[in-house]
This record gives C-alpha cells, sequence and structure tokens, in this order.
C-alpha cells in the first residue's frame, strides 16, 4: 500500500533537498528519490508553494561560518566531557550515601526523569535504591544520635579521625553517650561509612621481618610476656627511624606494659648509643620509681653497648634482650605500637619527606607524648586509653589504703 503525505510534509521536505540536493534528502528523509523530485518539479511549475521561508544555496550558510559552527559545538562537548569525568572521579572515591546526594541533587529529586537513569549506571546506585532513597530520605535517620556522637568523638582531636570500626566502638562503650544506642560494633561501623568517616591508612608501614622455624624460639626475661598486671614492672623500648627532606629522624621510646604509654622519649639525628641512654634517662627523670623493673628491648649494637648498659645498672634496672639478633618476635609488642603510630598518626596525615628534621619533630613529640598517652584508644587496655587505665588503677587501690 503506497504511503500518503501531506501538503505541510511535502512542504518541508523540499526545503532541505533545495539545500543538499534531492537525493541526499530522500535518504535522510526515508522517501523514494523519485518521490521528492517530482515535489521539487511541483514546485518550479508553481504547483507547490514552499513560501519565502525555503533556502537556496545561495542563501546558505557559508563554509567558514559552518566550520567555525562546529567548532564551538566541539568545544562545548569537550567541556561537558571534562565536567563528566571530574565527576566520575569524584564519585569512585566517595560512599554510597554521598552518591545518593549527588543523584537527588542532579535529579532535582527524581523529577528530571531523563538523567535518572544515565547516573543510576555509577557504581553501587540502582534505579530502585534510588527511588527507596528518594522515599526514605526526609524520614528521621535511627542513627542520627549515634552518628552525632561519632562526630563528637572525632572533633575532640585531630588524630581521633584514625579511629577505625573496633576502637569507635570501644571510644562509644568508653563515653555512652545520652541518647546514643549503641547495639553492636558492626552499627558503628555502618555509621561511621554513612557519615564518611570511615578510615582508610594512605601508607602501611614496613611490618617486623619473619622469622623462621628456629627463630621462634622466646629469650630474654620476659619470655614474650607483655602482659603486667601491675606498674613499675615490665617496659620495653625500641628504635625507628621516619624519613624527612634533609635525611632521617631516630625516634627512641620506652612503653609500659601496663597501660601502654609511652615513659620516655628521644628524637636524634643519629641512631648512636647516645640516643638509648637520653631515652632511658627522659624516663627515669618522668617516673623515678622505675628503678627496679625490667626493659626488654631487641640485642642491637646500641643496647648491647658498655655505655648502655652501664647506665641500666646505675639506675637498678634489669636488661632483658632478645636471645638473638633478628627475633622480632621476643620485641612484638613494641615492634606493633610503633607501627600504629607511624601509620595513624604520621603517615596518614603528612608526608614527612616533604619536612624538614626540626619540622618533624614536633608532630612527633605530639603524637608519642599527647595524643597516644591521652587519646588514643587501645584494644589491650580493653578500650581505654594509657592514661585512663592507670587513673582507674590507683583510684581502685584507695579504698584497700
Amino acid at each position: 500500500m503506497a504511503r500518503k503525505y501531506d501538503y505541510e510534509y511535502k512542504v518541508q521536505a523540499v526545503k532541505p533537498a533545495k539545500e543538499i540536493g534531492g537525493a541526499k534528502a530522500a535518504k535522510e528523509l526515508g522517501i523514494p528519490e523519485g518521490t521528492i523530485h517530482t515535489w521539487m518539479k511541483a514546485v518550479r511549475a508553481g504547483k507547490l508553494d514552499i513560501g519565502e521561508g525555503s533556502h537556496t544555496p545561495a542563501g546558505a550558510m557559508s563554509l567558514s561560518e559552518e566550520i567555525t559552527m562546529l567548532r564551538r559545538r566541539v568545544k562545548e562537548q569537550d567541556k561537558e566531557i571534562r565536567r563528566l569525568k571530574e565527576e566520575n572521579e569524584f564519585l569512585e572515591k566517595t560512599g554510597k550515601n554521598q552518591r545518593m546526594i549527588f543523584l537527588t541533587l542532579k535529579t532535582e529529586d527524581g523529577r528530571i526523569a531523563g538523567k535518572t537513569v544515565p547516573y543510576c549506571r555509577m557504581p553501587g546506585i540502582s534505579r530502585q535504591g534510588f527511588c527507596k532513597y528518594l522515599t526514605n530520605k526526609d524520614r528521621p535517620w535511627k542513627q542520627q544520635g549515634l552518628a552525632d556522637a561519632v562526630k563528637e568523638i572525632v572533633n575532640e582531636d585531630e588524630c581521633n579521625d584514625a579511629y577505625g570500626r573496633i576502637r569507635m566502638y570501644q571510644a562509644l562503650l568508653l563515653k555512652q553517650p545520652e541518647g546514643a544506642h549503641i547495639p553492636s560494633e558492626r552499627t558503628a561501623y555502618r555509621v561511621m561509612d554513612q557519615t564518611g568517616l570511615s578510615r582508610r591508612p594512605k601508607r602501611k608501614p614496613d611490618g617486623p621481618a619473619k622469622a623462621d622455624r628456629e627463630a621462634m624460639k622466646s629469650g630474654g626475661l620476659l619470655k614474650r610476656d607483655f602482659h603486667s598486671d601491675a606498674p613499675l614492672e615490665k617496659c620495653i623500648t625500641d628504635i625507628t627511624d621516619i624519613p624527612a627532606s634533609s635525611g632521617k629522624l631516630y625516634v627512641s621510646a620506652v612503653f609500659y606494659c601496663f597501660d601502654l604509654s609511652v615513659l620516655g622519649l628521644a628524637v636524634e639525628t643519629n641512631m648512636k648509643a647516645d640516643l638509648c641512654i637520653h631515652t632511658l634517662e627522659n624516663a627515669l627523670t618522668a617516673y623515678p620509681a622505675l628503678e627496679g623493673a625490667v626493659i626488654h628491648s631487641d640485642r642491637g649494637t646500641r643496647y648491647a653497648s658498655g655505655a648502655c648498659r652501664q647506665t641500666i645498672c646505675q639506675h637498678h634496672i634489669h636488661q632483658s634482650m632478645n636471645s638473638a639478633g633478628g627475633r622480632c618476635h621476643d620485641n612484638a609488642r613494641c615492634e606493633s605500637m610503633r607501627a600504629g603510630m607511624k601509620t595513624e598518626l604520621l603517615y596518614s596525615r603528612y608526608d614527612t619527606k616533604q619536612m624538614t628534621v626540626e619540622e618533624l619533630k614536633v608532630p612527633i613529640w605530639r603524637c608519642f607524648l599527647s595524643c597516644w598517652n591521652n587519646w588514643r584508644i587501645c584494644s589491650a587496655n580493653g578500650g581505654l586509653p594509657p592514661m585512663i587505665k592507670r587513673r582507674q588503677y590507683y583510684e581502685a587501690l584507695e579504698p584497700a589504703a
């Protein structure tokens, strides 16, 4: 059955045919070439009036104008492509909740239906999930009280943003905020993830060397027993290096086995025996009652030197060292705490290689003696900061006295 065309369709079909030719216009419109040539003959014979709005090749856009217009369109498309790439990079770094908020803004709460499907192709979002989010977004969040408590803990100190889900859960149990129900550690993690507070370390420091079966044998006076029921019994010490722009900075610290606090600290640009001696002297200045305790270290040349051993004996401290060199398991507690400090409190917030030695000393002293001792939640302490555990210990002794 032959197709029928109304008068207006014939007029609109002849207009592009006069500009680009009958064959090309017929192909674009999907009609027979002979049909459009018949209409063009009717125009020339005056039987088909296309009006003054028709364009002839003489009145068409010049080639230079057309090129200019196309270049302008290409620039606009390039700009749109760059914008879309930036949005995509941003969305890849954000959580699911942030992507939902972004999609809500772009689609005006789902009213612009044409944008919903393309944006729902981003990872982690489906059209059904977005519709459910729109339905529930104005409802009060049942975990809002818990989210406010988490934000309050993070804002207490700048180093608290290093808390993972375990220590955040322990901090919540310690504070017991009003109006916040704390059902489980998993709930605390979901709240942190939805509020953008979940922690992902930027750098993982080198772990301790792995020992073979023969090296797993313990040594020293501690026998790998780092537990202590009372203060002033056991201490551990070690040296670590932190890279700076002008060289390395060597940090030596003495840790309490009882509450994992830092007793003494020394920071120098070399790793000689004097570094260990200064560390011990600083610890004894702050805690004179440390005399008589056991201090454990690796079997490095600094700790085995005559000057260091003489200083230890002068203060009636019992020295303990690894059973043989290279057995990191004999000082595992110190290795673990040192790695945690460097990961959470230094490398996750500072680019140490861009800092001078003097600039780096400030965050190191604050990290070890302030943040760690007073704020940092330690799982080995039952979810308590070191100073809180020590205070509770002495408060428990007062009634007995």
